[in-house]
């Protein structure tokens, strides 16, 4: 490859990331957001949990069924002969259907819990998946700076060449160097579109026709704010709160059941007697009720009574443990932030500064290329140390977020966070309890 061709690869490459920046819609995070909450609302998850619990609620307020008896003694012609017609039902005294509709309230609220925990989730797997576009987008315009340095570089040392100042070898290796750059930056744009692409996949768009409003300094100056916010909000303890309920709520319900329920019959006995025509009508009402006396539900209630013990501790352990984790990640962020800072306004401003400075003073004639090559790759290093800095500070910052919400950050930051979530709400959909009636 020529130098030349060289330099018209990079004329060309550049004039089409122009032409194609041109047509792209800049979306900011809250408008990726609407459009993914939009696309899932699709599923209709919600609508089917909230079918269920409704159903389980209308259940649980149902009274038990009455039972119908019919009995008769003697069918030959010789015998007397009995027939018993009677209606018996149970008297809910200690109020087993009001503890079994308590339970199904619960359920309700179970679900509302965790529609608020599938839109944390959602809302921190497309805020990182946004913020790897973001670091991506960075890394491309560093490959395309460095790439613009490069060809500086090339041009300049050509210059040398046909003056004869240096040899074909040191023409040879800067060109080397400038091909490499040449496929770094192809590389970062290959990755830059396949991560717009998973990103548009979340609202099942077909192309990565955006680009990221670049606002990655505003928005991770506005992490405390949201930390505060999140812990106030925090699932997880809202989840092992609404625990607590259910089980005292179980417990309840186990206790109303323990109680004997009377069944109540009603009925009507006709009596004939062998030869005699006349028949008897009576009138009959009994009451039955069952001896609590080995099973009292009472082992089910001491094993409820030690998981709310449990529960307890684990809510104190929680809390202690949340704590320091997100004022661990808070300090790491923070420190992040300030070599971000660091570099970005500092560090790779001087090192622009300093190879611009050197190259002249190669094309004087004053430096040699190996000045140059060393200027170059302490800039490149350094811008690249500016991406690698402002990644690790949106995945600290997601941590520390997701902590505070009572996320799992390792979920919330995977490759396809938002598929697995999915995947867990379904199933979690077909195993959605059933709550029983009074009648069960």
């Amino acid at each position: 490859m020529s130098v030349f061709a060289a330099s018209q690869s990079f004329a060309v490459s550049q004039n089409s990331s122009q032409a194609s920046n041109a047509v792209l819609q800049t979306l900011n995070f809250q408008q990726i957001l609407l459009q993914v909450e939009k696309y899932q609302a699709q599923q209709g998850i919600w609508e089917t949990q909230m079918r269920i619990a409704d159903a389980n609620l209308k259940q649980s307020q149902l009274r038990s069924n009455p039972n119908l008896t019919v009995q008769q003694t003697g069918f030959g012609s010789g015998q007397d002969r009995e027939l018993e017609m009677g209606i018996s039902q149970q008297v809910d005294v200690f109020g087993v259907r009001k503890t079994a509709r308590q339970l199904a309230q619960l359920q309700h609220e179970q679900v509302a819990l965790n529609q608020q925990l599938y839109q944390a989730q959602m809302q921190l797997a497309v805020k990182a998946q946004w913020a790897q576009v973001l670091v991506l987008q960075m890394e491309q315009h560093v490959a395309q700076a460095q790439l613009k340095t490069s060809q500086e570089n090339l041009n300049a040392t050509r210059l040398r060449y046909q003056a004869g100042s240096i040899a074909q070898v040191d023409l040879d290796r800067q060109l080397m160097a400038h091909i490499e750059n040449q496929r770094q930056a192809q590389q970062a744009q290959l990755n830059l579109t396949i991560a717009k692409q998973q990103l548009a996949n979340l609202w099942g768009g077909d192309r990565a026709s955006f680009q990221i409003d670049s606002e990655s300094d505003k928005a991770l100056l506005q992490t405390d704010d949201l930390i505060r916010r999140y812990e106030k909000e925090n699932l997880y303890q809202k989840s092992l709160q609404l625990q607590q309920k259910q089980q005292q709520a179980q417990i309840t319900h186990l206790k109303a059941h323990a109680k004997p329920t009377p069944t109540v019959s009603v009925g009507m006995v006709r009596s004939q007697d062998q030869g005699e025509s006349r028949v008897d009508h009576r009138f009959r009402v009994g009451v039955e009720i069952p001896l609590t006396i080995f099973d009292r539900q009472q082992y089910p209630q001491r094993a409820l009574q030690a998981k709310q013990a449990f529960l307890d501790q684990k809510q104190q352990f929680y809390r202690q443990h949340q704590q320091q984790a997100i004022q661990t990640a808070l300090s790491e962020l923070r420190g992040l932030k300030q070599q971000f800072d660091l570099v970005k306004d500092q560090q790779v401003p001087l090192s622009e500064v300093v190879q611009r400075k050197t190259l002249l003073g190669f094309q004087a004639g004053k430096y040699a290329i190996t000045d140059v090559q060393q200027a170059t790759l302490q800039l490149q290093q350094q811008r690249l140390q500016k991406v690698q800095l402002l990644k690790s500070a949106w995945q600290k910052a997601i941590e520390a977020e997701s902590l505070a919400l009572g996320v799992d950050p390792n979920l919330v930051q995977s490759k396809d966070a938002l598929w697995q979530i999915n995947q867990t709400l379904w199933q979690e959909t077909d195993q959605l309890p059933v709550v029983k009636g009074a009648s069960e």
